[in-house]
């Protein structure tokens, strides 16, 4: 009883519509559930934080530590894609867990797998290998990323603003580890980068231990060793979610968004690597552009009560795909990269959020790690694909031409996108 309790207060449900409802209800416990609830909503927040910037300290690290091995361009493009493979056959089963079990005590099991797991790199330099790491770190690091979702999306019941506060703490992450890490590559090598890495979701676990436990979880809450089986019926039940308008809308945002992440994560990486960018500089860039994404992040609330989301997301996903395929026409100038990073990344800034509130919405709160494991999948197909097919493009057409088939590619989907929220109803207003 102690515990349900505990549970209880750390969550503030509003009060159920009635006409005889007082307007301004006295919270459970006193001033106590009001405290409590910022406790959980800032430490969704900040397990946003530290587990968007491990995933961009892998992003910066992999294809470096790759070109240091001498992979070639598909190779990159394998490895890079590899850390999708496990997370697309098991995202739905880990946010179904999280439902079940509750969320962050899954995220902490992940969270220790990760810095493991970043741990061994640099003692297992062969291309099987990495292969192999890519897809173990892959997924305990996306179930940190689901895990942080879940949290946000059972804590805000899905409000648009704190939505977009939450991206906007998870692009802090994003803004600091890629100079830490480029600053870490350049003065201290790729051991201690990987070390840091280690060291980082070693504090992403500290944090997610101080944040409570979901009172929505299904189940009983203990943990056994079949539970890490997957079943059946939870993949058949977050499927059918396809089936509802806004979740089917926001899946394919999501595919184009991150077939766009995928072409940056690999050869934009190498491509400024090729002009003669430091690491350092590299990681500036980055960092500047998630500066932009964050801050652009806070826009969403004010963005959903001026224009129908759908439209937001479309429009801002087709620019962000143009500006990937003009990348080869601007010069290697850095500060034109640097803009159309910024513009990029602020787009995607804008979208996020929104694509979390749709989906948080459409489904009950004891649902929500399951939608986010649908959409996890959705991504990581898009992230499987995408590195290993502009890898091959590369070998081909070089880098340059890969960035204009591969933006035109991604134009044309966007194209497809606009016609079918034109004719569906639900999504036009």
């Amino acid at each position: 009883m102690a515990n349900k309790k505990e549970k209880e207060i750390f969550y503030v449900r509003p009060a159920e519509p009635s006409v005889t409802a007082d307007p301004s209800p006295e919270p459970p416990d006193g001033d106590q559930a009001p405290k409590a609830s910022s406790r959980a909503l800032y430490g969704a927040y900040a397990t946003g934080l530290f587990s968007m910037g491990q995933a961009e300290l892998l992003t910066i690290v992999i294809p470096l530590w790759a070109l240091l091995q001498g992979a070639s361009p598909t190779e990159i493009g394998t490895l890079v894609g590899a850390r999708s493979v496990l997370t697309f056959f098991f995202a739905i089963h880990g946010g179904s867990l999280m439902d079940r079990l509750g969320t962050t005590r899954v995220l902490m099991f992940f969270a220790a797998c990760t810095a493991t797991v970043a741990a061994l790199y640099p003692f297992l330099p062969w291309f099987t290998a990495m292969v192999v790491m890519q897809m173990l770190i892959g997924l305990s690091a996306n179930m940190t990323w689901i895990g942080a979702q879940t949290l946000i999306g059972e804590v805000s019941e899905g409000n648009p603003a704190k939505m977009g506060h939450f991206s906007f703490y998870a692009r802090i992450g994003s803004v600091m580890t890629p100079v830490l890490m480029g600053l870490l590559w350049d003065l201290a090598g790729p051991t201690l980068s990987f070390l840091g890495i280690a060291t980082w979701s070693s504090m992403l676990l500290l944090v997610a231990s101080q944040v409570p436990q979901s009172p929505h979880a299904t189940g009983d809450g203990r943990f056994r060793w079949r539970d890490l089986l997957p079943k059946l019926s939870d993949y058949t039940s977050s499927i059918r979610l396809i089936v509802i308008p806004a979740i089917a809308v926001t899946l394919a945002v999501s595919f184009l968004r991150h077939a766009t992440n995928g072409v940056e994560a690999s050869f934009f990486i190498v491509y400024l690597r090729e002009l003669g960018f430091a690491a350092s500089a590299i990681g500036v860039l980055f960092s500047a552009a998630e500066i932009v994404n964050g801050f652009s992040s806070l826009l969403a609330g004010h963005a959903a009560k001026r224009w129908p989301i759908p439209w937001i997301m479309v429009v801002l996903t087709t620019a962000s795909a143009a500006l990937l395929l003009i990348t080869p026409f601007l010069g290697g100038v850095f500060i034109l990269l640097l803009l159309a990073q910024a513009l990029r990344r602020g787009s995607e800034g804008v979208v996020q959020p929104l694509m979390f509130s749709m989906q948080s919405r459409a489904v009950a709160r004891n649902r929500q790690g399951a939608v986010v494991g649908l959409r996890v999948t959705n991504n990581r197909i898009s992230s499987i694909i995408t590195p290993i097919v502009m890898g091959i493009v590369v070998e081909h057409a070089g880098i340059e031409g890969g960035f204009v088939i591969m933006g035109s590619i991604l134009l044309i989907g966007c194209a497809i996108l606009t016609f079918i929220v034109m004719r569906t109803p639900e999504l036009r207003e």
